[in-house]
């Protein structure tokens, strides 16, 4: 798909070095791929955190009923 609209942002030099040293730890060859799969994922990302919360609370509530 090409890539024909651009978005700004300004961050601190401390955020900007964060946000670099994340994309670069998980892989990702530049900054502007990182940045767009974490805008149009994030919910993904929260879906996958609810439901892993979700099955944790389960097992601990199986734990406590047969213990």
């Amino acid at each position: 798909m090409a890539k024909t609209h651009i978005i700004n942002f300004r961050v601190s030099k401390q955020q900007s070095e964060r946000i670099l040293q994340e994309a670069q730890s998980k892989g990702y060859v530049t900054l502007a791929s990182y940045l767009r799969n974490l805008a149009l994922n994030k919910n993904q990302l929260i879906e996958e955190k609810i439901i892993e919360t979700n099955q944790n609370v389960k097992q601990l509530l199986e734990l406590m009923k047969n213990g």
